[in-house]
C-alpha cells in the first residue's frame, strides 16, 4: 500500500506536467491609478511652514509587454513582463509662516516601471478567476513636490503589491483581463527637504484593463 502511494505521489505530478498547455502572447492595457497619501510635512523653507498632501483623482496610464500562460486542467499560471506608464493626482495644501492664507494646488507624480505580476487562477468555461502577487522596479519618476527648493523623494526601487479580478477568453487567441492592484508596500521610504528628512508614505492603487494576444 506504501509503495502504490509513494508510486501515485511520484507519476501524477508528471502526469499533470506533460498534460499542461504552454503558450505566449503579448499583452497591452490601460490603468487607472490613484496615489494614496494624507501627510503633513513641517518645514521652513520659502516662507512655508507646513504642507498637507492628500491623495487626489486617478489619472490614466498605458501598459505593454510579453505574457506566459500554463494551463493544467483548469487551474492555470500566468506570469507577465509588463512596461507601464502611470501616475495620479495629489492636492497639495500649502501653510504659511507670515500668516497669508492657505493655497491648496493640484499637482501631478508619474512615473515609468516594469511589472512582473504572476497571476494564478481557475477557469470557468471561457470566464477566469485569478489573484497573485506584483513586483513593480521603478525606472523614472516624478514627485508632485519638485518645485519646492532642496526638495527630494525617497522613492524605493522595487515595491511589492498584489492584483485580483477576472479574465475572459475569446477562441483561442484572445483574452481580456481587468484587474485590481493593491500596494503592500510604500512607493517611497520618505522625503529630504533642505537636508531634513520627513516620513512620507505614498501607496498607489489602480484598476487594469488589458486585452491580450496568444501566438
Amino acid at each position: 500500500m506504501k509503495r502504490l502511494i509513494i508510486i501515485a505521489l511520484i507519476v501524477i505530478p508528471f502526469t499533470m506536467v506533460s498534460n499542461a498547455q504552454v503558450k505566449f502572447g503579448l499583452k497591452l492595457g490601460i490603468t487607472s491609478t490613484s496615489i494614496s497619501v494624507n501627510d503633513l510635512i513641517t518645514i521652513d523653507a520659502d516662507g512655508v511652514d507646513d504642507l498637507l498632501v492628500k491623495g487626489a483623482d486617478s489619472r490614466v496610464g498605458i501598459q505593454g509587454g510579453l505574457m506566459a500562460r500554463i494551463t493544467i486542467l483548469k487551474l492555470y499560471i500566468q506570469p507577465e513582463l509588463l512596461l507601464t506608464s502611470t501616475g495620479g493626482e495629489v492636492e497639495v495644501t500649502e501653510y504659511f509662516t507670515n500668516g497669508d492664507d492657505a493655497i491648496t494646488k493640484i499637482k501631478e507624480q508619474s512615473f515609468n516601471k516594469i511589472d512582473i505580476p504572476i497571476m494564478v487562477g481557475y477557469k470557468i468555461g471561457p470566464l477566469r478567476l485569478q489573484v497573485g502577487p506584483i513586483a513593480s522596479i521603478v525606472v523614472s519618476n516624478k514627485s508632485a513636490l519638485t518645485d519646492y527648493n532642496n526638495y527630494e523623494e525617497e522613492f524605493n526601487g522595487a515595491t511589492w503589491g498584489y492584483q485580483a479580478g477576472l479574465g475572459l477568453d475569446i477562441g483561442k487567441k484572445l483574452t481580456i483581463d481587468v484587474k485590481y492592484e493593491g500596494s503592500l508596500s510604500k512607493l517611497a521610504n520618505g522625503v529630504n527637504i533642505s537636508g531634513q528628512s520627513f516620513d512620507f508614505d505614498s501607496r498607489s492603487s489602480q484598476i487594469v484593463a488589458s486585452l491580450g494576444f496568444f501566438f
